[in-house]
């Protein structure tokens, strides 16, 4: 397998910023969301696993955690910054004092190999949830390199399409129709009305799946173009920009659900939360996140461990705090609090249901258990860490300064 770290140089991982502007807000906003341990917890005299990452996967109280397994987890946050998060753990040391990494996928093809990450042990005892999670879940490129070397568990995801409003595409509010990657990018019905995202990470590799999907270009894998892949893809934003096909290119997430709450845009490639907010504002149908014929920008985060944890003595505990985050009891705490999907949602159901949440509750955890199966049937899945990263930034380049 080739060595991805060769593509990158310390100062080239410090500066890069996958998600360019809004990393900024996802870091702030997932570390201010950080609860601490109450009192009594704290008190208590459980043993402690140490995890370092996007704290996104934290929840928001982890007292229910650690009642059910024994186990006391201190999370170090860090932001979405894939650079940061890598340089921290090459050039510090992090694995002599911590167990556990959570990032989303691609650290683990350069940072599995070159002996950061432990393989996970699938055997495992206190890993008893392994079987029946889905392949579509513990067999992604989340958490295996490119010779299906299993590094990570995964823990949280979602697959990202783009925001509408129904009404003004004429398409029912409470419709379940897949939509086409055309309203973002070359509809006549759509021109000047579209907000695009400006970070490449996050809005190249749709161009390049409806492009793909469509016939209009030969591309192997959307989310790591080769340079001439990436060519074709840029051509193709330059000309539909000149034709005015956008309205505006976007940075923050606050954008994102600015341009929604003032309706100055019909369609936005976003995330979720952005829809769900502007909703506050505008009402519960004014706007949409679109289910797609072509596929979405599907992401994840692993959880990995530390090579040097597997020589301390904490190792059950390690893998019971792992097999948590295949539980029912985190899957449904994660939708409910923080709306992320993950593995075994139907065990969150379940749970829900056992321990008497409301009907609206349930229903919800339902619908977003229909939701990911339905998503996630189809390509593709993102990468932090793609080969050829200084190409595509290149050809993005070009696209922005047209």
């Amino acid at each position: 397998m080739k060595d991805k770290f060769s593509t990158y140089s310390q100062v080239e991982l410090t500066r890069r910023s996958m998600l360019q502007g809004m990393t900024a807000f996802a870091g702030t906003a997932a570390v201010g969301s950080v609860a601490g341990l109450p009192f009594a917890a704290q008190a208590q005299d459980l043993p402690v696993v140490k995890a370092y990452g996007v704290p996104t996967a934290a929840l928001k109280d982890w007292a229910p955690m650690e009642a059910s397994i024994g186990v006391r987890c201190e999370l170090s946050g860090t932001s979405n910054d894939v650079g940061v998060f890598m340089r921290d753990i090459m050039a510090s040391n992090l694995g002599d004092s911590t167990d556990i990494f959570i990032f989303e996928s691609g650290t683990e093809d350069i940072l599995g190999p070159r002996g950061f990450y432990a393989e996970i042990d699938t055997e495992n005892p206190e890993l008893s949830l392994w079987e029946r999670t889905s392949d579509d879940w513990k067999r992604s490129d989340v958490v295996t390199d490119a010779e299906g070397t299993q590094w990570g568990v995964p823990v949280i995801g979602n697959a990202d399409s783009f925001g509408y409003f129904p009404e003004k595409l004429g398409v029912a509010p409470d419709s379940e129709e897949e939509l086409s990657w055309s309203l973002m990018f070359d509809d006549e019905g759509t021109r000047g009305r579209v907000a695009y995202g400006q970070g490449w990470a996050y809005s190249f590799p749709s161009a390049a799946l409806y492009l793909k999907s469509k016939g209009a270009a030969e591309i192997g894998n959307v989310a790591d173009m080769t340079g001439d892949e990436a060519k074709v893809v840029a051509d193709f934003l330059i000309e539909r920009k000149k034709a005015g096909q956008f309205r505006t290119l976007y940075g923050a997430f606050e954008e994102q659900i600015q341009l929604l709450t003032n309706e100055e845009v019909d369609v936005i490639n976003c995330w979720e939360p952005a829809v769900r907010e502007a909703n506050l504002v505008l009402g519960p149908d004014a706007t949409r996140y679109a289910y797609t014929k072509e596929g979405y920008f599907k992401w994840g985060h692993g959880a990995y461990v530390a090579k040097q944890a597997m020589g301390r003595d904490n190792v059950a505990n390690i893998y019971k705090v792992l097999n948590y985050f295949l539980s029912g009891e985190y899957r449904a705490l994660q939708a409910r609090d923080r709306g992320y999907a993950g593995p075994n949602m139907d065990l969150g159901v379940a749970y829900a249901e056992e321990n008497s949440w409301s009907e609206e509750e349930v229903a919800a955890l339902k619908a977003t258990e229909a939701k990911v199966a339905k998503k996630f049937s189809k390509p593709f899945v993102s990468t932090t860490t793609p080969q050829n990263s200084a190409d595509i930034e290149d050809q993005w380049q070009r696209f922005l300064n047209a």
